[in-house]
């Protein structure tokens, strides 16, 4: 299914927000792969990543679902206009200890007010990749007028 974005300048603000997100600064998560309904990110894992038995932290793992999510719908979106997490639910399938992390995030159906959103989070160790968590998200497009002029360009 071929999804065509509201905004022909789409990368542009999904970088500018990916830019302003501060969690992926600290994080370390990057999304280099922007495309219309779809993001791709990673995540070198290190010790700050680590919850106590040496494995991905959970809130990590989620982070990446929702982030990915995020992104994704933001890629439909109108300049200007916002997007936040309705609800998110994140299934864990194995605990993830690789040297990098991989998210994919994409858009199931865009809608006028709510994207619904899926991600999946990968372990990639000697160029194999294991599922390590899927998530399902409904994502609010939020048409704010004075949202608009505090936090847009």
């Amino acid at each position: 299914m071929t999804i065509k974005p509201a905004n022909a300048e789409f990368r542009k603000y999904v970088e500018l927000k990916i830019e302003r997100n501060k969690y992926m600064q600290l994080i370390g998560f990057e999304i280099p792969v922007i495309e219309a309904g779809r993001v791709e990110g990673e995540l070198h894992f290190k010790e700050i990543h680590e919850q106590q038995n040496g494995f991905l932290h959970g809130a990590v793992t989620s982070a990446l679902c929702d982030m990915a999510c995020g992104f994704a719908a933001y890629t439909l979106v109108n300049e200007g206009e916002q997007v936040f997490t309705a609800e998110i639910k994140v299934t864990y399938l194995r605990p993830g200890k690789a040297s990098k992390i991989y998210a994919h995030g994409w858009v199931l159906k865009p809608g006028k007010n709510f994207h619904f959103c899926e991600a999946e989070i990968f372990e990639y160790e000697n160029n194999e990749k294991k599922l390590i968590a899927k998530a399902s998200s409904t994502m609010a497009v939020v048409r704010d007028k004075n949202f608009q002029d505090k936090y847009s360009k």
